[in-house]
């Protein structure tokens, strides 16, 4: 069955209606802020329920008063700015969008941000209007989180870049292909190269080749375990030769970067490092010193006459000490001309058989130079020890006390008038 003419015209009447509810309703559930504003009469015309919301007042009274509370809330900075975009609305095209920001407080009293569009709805309809704007359209955003947010990033960006200008490492990021990505001043600095030069290079484009696979071990040990790893290593400067850098690796991840980036800081230890050494330098000159001043400490060797030293003997004869002893005896014995050494063993603690071995080679040694021992300080337990022990003291002169054989050396001295005995 068709319609007749007179039912046409009702069908679409009705689906008209039905179409603007549906847009009136779309309006009023939208979560935009939406307006008409006449700015000549300084009215609210229409508006919706988030709009209404915002403003904090019925939706009476926001036809009502809504233009007064609306203006009481805008920020102060941006109201003076208003004539002026209402000559922008003026000057742009029918269906042309004017586009902004504004700053308001919420029925709360916060101060929130707000994105605006605004539209020319109707304009002056006479010859004294002269095409000035007389409603609008205006649609609002809450944008105050958003710009929150992205101020934070801004301010987190600037703290970033702040670090990576004025650090006095090297700090750089690369991506799975190893190409930088990141590189600070520091890194463009040390490769002599401008700023942002190193950005998609790779170390084959900056490094000698047995450099870049010790780099590329590195980078690669950091992928394949995902954990930051902290070494030295060793990289050379265009002109100044080879540094020393202590170097932290690390996996970079997160939205957006690929997997395999890593980021690195890299401090150059080289004048640390000839401290270093400089310094291992200088404690074994001084270790040297002390020990032989040790060496002397533990050997003394003291003359007491013409042709008379004294070598008196403290603690325990181990082999190298015993070597020292036969050593310092020998060059004292030439060095003085000695006819008699005297070696005093009162503070030594124990003999046995290789200490009596030790004093046996020194007295032989010193008589091949034409000199004699005498050896005192012999307690009775050590005298039992040496008995024990089987030792042949022939030729060896003994006294009980280093004093005795001090008379004994100097009277031998005098009856042979100073000559070496033989």
């Amino acid at each position: 069955m068709t319609d007749t003419p007179t039912s046409n015209g009702s069908s679409a009447a009705r689906a008209r209606g039905l179409e603007g509810a549906l847009v009136e309703r779309i309006a009023e559930l939208a979560p935009t802020l939406l307006c008409v504003l006449d700015v000549r009469d300084r009215r609210i015309v229409a508006c919706n329920r988030a709009f209404v919301r915002a403003l904090g007042i019925g939706d009476e009274e926001a036809l009502e008063r809504g233009w007064e509370t609306l203006i009481s809330r805008i920020h102060p900075e941006d109201l003076g700015a208003s004539p002026a975009h209402l000559e922008q609305l003026r000057a742009a095209n029918d269906g042309e969008p004017l586009e902004g920001s504004l700053r308001a407080r919420s029925a709360g009293g916060v101060e929130r941000t707000f994105a605006l569009r605004c539209l020319v709805l109707a304009r002056g309809d006479d010859d004294d209007d002269g095409g000035a704007v007389r409603q609008i359209l205006l649609s609002a955003e809450d944008v105050t989180d958003r710009k929150r947010r992205e101020m934070e990033l801004q301010k987190n960006e600037a703290l970033l870049q702040a670090f990576l200008e004025h650090m006095p490492a090297m700090m750089f990021a690369k991506d799975p292909d190893s190409r930088y990505v990141v590189a600070n001043a520091q890194f463009d600095r040390f490769m002599g190269m401008g700023p942002q030069s190193i950005t998609g290079k790779r170390d084959a484009d900056l490094l000698p080749e047995d450099i870049v696979s010790q780099v590329k071990a590195a980078d690669d040990e950091v992928r394949n375990t995902g954990v930051a790893a902290a070494f030295e290593e060793s990289v050379p400067h265009p002109t100044e030769g080879m540094k020393q850098f202590y170097s932290v690796k690390f996996p970079v991840q997160g939205p957006g970067i690929p997997a395999g980036t890593i980021g690195g800081a890299a401090i150059d230890i080289t004048a640390i490092k000839q401290a270093e050494a400089e310094r291992q330098e200088a404690q074994q000159a001084i270790i040297a010193a002390q020990q032989a001043t040790i060496r002397e400490l533990a050997t003394p060797l003291m003359p007491i006459a013409d042709g008379v030293l004294v070598m008196p003997l403290i603690g325990t004869l181990d082999p190298e000490r015993a070597s020292r002893i036969i050593e310092a005896l020998l060059d004292g014995v030439g060095a003085h001309q000695a006819a008699i050494a005297i070696i005093d063993i009162t503070g030594v603690r124990s003999v046995d058989a290789h200490v009596a071995g030790v004093l046996l080679q020194a007295a032989r040694a010193v008589k091949l130079l034409g000199a004699r021992v005498v050896l005192t300080g012999i307690q009775p337990a050590i005298a039992r020890t040496l008995v024990d022990l089987g030792v042949d003291w022939q030729g060896l002169v003994t006294e009980a006390t280093l004093r005795g054989g001090i008379d004994y050396a100097l009277r031998t001295r005098e009856r042979r008038g100073g000559a070496v005995p033989g």
